[in-house]
């Protein structure tokens, strides 16, 4: 029978780290590694966030000769110059004092000072592009045959920036109301029903905006947050634009243009509707359209044939809100320029794309704005 070995002597024991002690190495270690990675990230430039963009007008190249949507003249190409910022209400706005515009981006000619003069009336303004391009546009004109016909010194706030929809619209209308405009008109529908670049409505993009500025209140100084943002966006599917919503549909459009009211109405400001005309007519649609909008928009053959029943729909929304409402008033420009008896006219009216105004176009158009306010009577506040 064996003895037992004798014990050998006790190894002294390694001292035990405590729970909060591993956390805290644990979060040491990490904030030592992100902050390295952080500094690593400053010291090589990667990983900054995005600046403030600059939009420009048109196309990457100029302006294809056959959309004809110069900034002034008909056919010219127009070699962009900055014109448009980001902006966080808006997606981007005009930019002050360019050629084309003045104070506070609104589209020259733009008055000189905020407070309002004796005996001056003022006409407010928001729109698309088809209320900022031309030379002498329709707000001016409509200006000019008000002064014609009266005593008053006429003045145009205009708001109006190429590509807003009436969702852009409703939130630029703020920046009228500190010129104290005695009208506004409004003048909307292109944009709104054109395919969503950006696979959203122009609502979703905005809610989404909103949520990720929120979150990013902090997380935005981290250029290892902006190396991430990058990965996912360019690991992200690409949605076909085929598959995109409009940016506007209908039921926002009339949501829309009901919350334009309603803000004229709080600053007791009488608004003029303008429907959208257009020398697209139904079943004569021109062939270059089908590659110009398959190839910017995505849109298929019989997209394209709809164009004009898709722009109708959006028109009768306009037709309707003016019909229930007395504060709403409806120039109805694109019924009287619809009638086939009037096609003859389509080319001294519209510029080559059949959606922007020539001079005739503008001038006609102001001069349909001042017979439905002369027959409203109105006058300054």
């Amino acid at each position: 029978m064996t003895s037992p070995s004798p014990r050998s002597p006790s190894s002294p024991s390694k001292p035990q780290l405590s729970v909060r002690k591993k956390i805290l190495f644990s979060f040491v270690f990490v904030v030592g590694v992100l902050g390295s990675i952080e500094l690593l990230l400053r010291v090589a430039r990667i990983g900054e966030s995005p600046a403030i963009g600059v939009l420009r007008f048109g196309y990457d190249t100029g302006i294809p000769i056959f959309d004809g949507d110069g900034i002034e003249r008909e056919g010219e190409f127009y070699q962009d110059v900055p014109l448009f910022e980001a902006d966080p209400n808006l997606f981007w706005k005009p930019i002050a004092n360019t050629p084309f515009t003045g104070t506070d981006g609104l589209r020259l000619p733009a008055p000189k000072q905020q407070s309002k003069r004796d005996n001056t009336y003022r006409i407010g303004v928001i729109g698309d592009s088809c209320s900022f391009l031309g030379t002498t546009l329709y707000p001016a004109r409509f200006a000019n045959l008000i002064e014609e016909a009266t005593e008053l010194d006429v003045e145009v706030v205009n708001a109006s920036c190429p590509g807003y929809t009436s969702f852009q619209g409703k939130q630029r209308l703020q920046a009228l109301w500190p010129w104290e405009p005695d009208i506004v008109v409004a003048y909307f529908g292109w944009n709104d029903h054109w395919k969503s670049l950006n696979g959203q409505t122009d609502r979703d993009v905005m809610q989404r905006q909103m949520l990720s500025d929120r979150a990013r209140t902090w997380l935005g100084k981290s250029r290892i947050f902006w190396c991430m943002y990058s990965l996912r966006t360019k690991l992200a599917p690409l949605k076909s634009i085929r598959d995109a919503p409009v940016r506007v549909p209908l039921e926002h459009y009339q949501e829309n243009l009901q919350e334009i009211l309603s803000r004229s109405e709080e600053h007791a400001c009488p608004t003029f509707f303008v429907t959208a005309p257009s020398a697209y007519r139904d079943g004569q649609m021109p062939p270059w359209s089908y590659d110009f909008f398959g190839q910017f928009y995505g849109m298929n053959a019989n997209d394209v044939s709809a164009i004009p029943q898709t722009h109708h729909q959006y028109n009768d929304v306009v037709r309707q809100l003016t019909e229930s409402n007395s504060n709403a008033h409806l120039v109805d420009v694109a019924a009287d320029w619809g009638k086939e008896s009037d096609t003859e006219k389509d080319p001294e009216r519209f510029r080559g794309d059949r959606i922007h105004l020539t001079e005739q176009g503008h001038q006609e158009i102001a001069e349909q704005l001042f017979k439905r306010w002369t027959e409203l009577d109105f006058r300054a506040k």
